[in-house]
This record gives structure tokens, C-alpha cells and sequence, in this order.
């Protein structure tokens, strides 16, 4: 079996309560940033590089450094997902904030849309996207 380790980052502004999600343009759906950790990245540099190169904005992950501050930080979760029945994405997934207020742009290689939406719009029963997405929302929007 395939195994694949990735990341996922959900990127949520504060000010605005909204998420930012790309469109992805082999799934057709709206999600999350992300993708694979390459070869001597660790899972947090992934992240960052990550949703720069789908967003072109710059994220700071939140979470506890634990149990050391020098140590990484604590995931909101790792996920197990089967892209097809003999290969799965290990995603470790990450909540991040903006920390510029630059311009968006799309990566048009990967994704046919990115913008930010909120809760709402995400629930929404004719919104296209996967249920984890809109589980790892809600939670995050819980914990503002």
C-alpha cells in the first residue's frame, strides 16, 4: 500500500470569522489548503510553504509547542484519508491565521478558485465540499 504524508491547514481570519478555501481542480470541490511534506521538510515548514504557493498568503500556525517550547506544534489532528483503495494521505492538519495582509493569488496549476468564506456559506447543503471540511470548521470556529 501507498502512504503519503501531508498537511492540511485551515486558515481562518479572526476579524472577519471567515475561511480560506481553494478550489481544487481534480476534485472540483472547496477545500482547505495543502499537500505533501517533501523530502527534508517537517510538517509545519510543509504547511506554510504549503498555503503560500496555493494562496500566496503568509499563515502563522497556532497551537501549543508541547511539551517544550522548542518542540513542534500540536496538530489539531492526523487524518487518515484513502485516495484510492491501495494509497491514503496521512494529513496532519493545522489551523493558521494570516499574518499579512497581502493580496490572494491563485496557483491556476491546482486550483480553479480561492476565496474566503464563512460558516455559514460552508454548512450550507449545496456547498461543494468533503463533510471533514466542514466538521474541522465548525470546530475551529468554536474555539475562536
Amino acid at each position: 500500500m501507498e502512504k503519503h504524508f501531508c498537511v492540511s491547514v485551515y486558515v481562518f481570519n479572526p476579524d472577519t470569522e471567515k475561511f480560506l478555501l481553494v478550489k481544487h481542480k481534480k476534485l472540483g470541490k472547496w477545500v482547505q489548503p495543502g499537500g505533501h511534506i517533501e523530502l527534508n521538510e517537517d510538517p509545519e515548514e510543509a504547511a506554510i510553504r504549503e498555503t503560500f504557493e496555493e494562496t500566496g498568503l503568509c499563515v502563522k500556525l497556532i497551537g501549543e509547542h508541547y511539551p517544550r517550547e522548542t518542540d513542534f506544534i500540536k496538530p489539531l489532528a492526523l487524518q487518515r484519508n484513502a485516495v484510492k483503495p491501495d494509497h491514503i494521505h496521512v494529513d496532519i492538519v493545522y489551523k493558521a491565521i494570516p499574518t499579512d495582509k497581502g493580496s490572494l493569488s491563485i496557483n491556476e496549476k491546482e486550483t480553479d478558485g480561492l476565496r474566503w468564506f464563512s460558516l455559514e456559506e460552508i454548512l450550507d447543503d449545496n456547498f461543494e465540499t468533503f463533510d471533514d471540511v466542514k466538521v474541522w470548521c465548525q470546530e475551529i470556529s468554536k474555539a475562536k
